[in-house]
């Protein structure tokens, strides 16, 4: 197992580079003619395609129980490959409508306070209702979806589309509920925030270095933190990716 666990960590770790390569080169891809328009189009199918595999393969790996092997899980994954695209558009389709609600959020926190302020008859500034409905939008994009969404991908790189019932599966597990957002966090929050944080040193050459000691420890972080969600969610305690049996004499 560790060093199965190994390997698999170098492999995915070297995928996620290629895919960050190729997000880059994709990034400057002109879209002022059709043709190159194509081309992009095409480059973006072809990253969301290995986005999908790759990450499959991270839950497949560990939800293979003992047959946690560096093949199998890749090649599960790139078996349920539609299935765990589709799911990537709803997941990226529900995010979205989130970030429109963000946008609108204002307009009910203004028409919630004054409502509080008529029925109570004390003055409610509408930031204070904004305060309270963006925790609550911090809280749905950070752990309510996530605890939906991320066992259901788990399922669904073994099972395929049979994984989609697997929807609410975590959502009455407590540890689960603590552990997502926390790796969630630390698999996109931390590495940013190491990148953008700027230590004061002299010299451009010092500068080079200083950002290639943090991209590399955000990019660590980012796979080991990414590992510890995919593992949770395919092999924790109780598992979630396999469904319960009864053993028949």
């Amino acid at each position: 197992m560790t060093r199965s666990l190994g390997l698999f960590t170098a492999v995915h770790l070297a995928a996620n580079a290629a895919i960050l390569s190729g997000a880059y080169v994709w990034l400057g891809i002109g879209e002022t003619r059709a043709l190159t328009l194509a081309e992009s189009l095409f480059v973006a199918v072809l990253l969301v395609l290995a986005v999908s595999v790759t990450y499959g393969a991270t839950f497949a790996f560990f939800g293979l129980g003992e047959r946690e092997e560096v093949l199998p899980a890749w090649k599960s994954a790139a078996r349920n490959l539609l299935p765990l695209a589709s799911a990537a558009v709803v997941i990226a389709l529900a995010y979205w409508i989130l970030t429109l609600w963000q946008d609108y959020s204002s307009q009910p926190a203004f028409k919630i306070a004054s409502f509080l302020t008529v029925t109570f008859r004390t003055p409610i500034a509408p930031g204070s209702v904004g305060k309270v409905l963006d925790g609550l939008l911090w809280a749905v994009r950070w752990a309510a979806l996530p605890v939906v969404f991320v066992p259901m991908l788990a399922s669904i790189a073994t099972r395929g589309w049979k994984g989609f019932s697997s929807a609410a599966r975590g959502a009455g597990l407590w540890w689960l509920w603590c552990a997502t957002p926390v790796l969630l966090l630390g698999a996109l929050w931390a590495p940013l925030a190491i990148l953008a944080w700027k230590p004061h040193v002299g010299g451009f050459a010092m500068q080079m270095v200083s950002f290639t000691i943090r991209a590399v420890i955000a990019y660590l972080i980012f796979g080991a933190a990414w590992l510890a969600l995919a593992f949770t969610a395919s092999a924790g305690t109780p598992r979630l990716t396999q469904p319960s049996t009864v053993a028949t004499p």
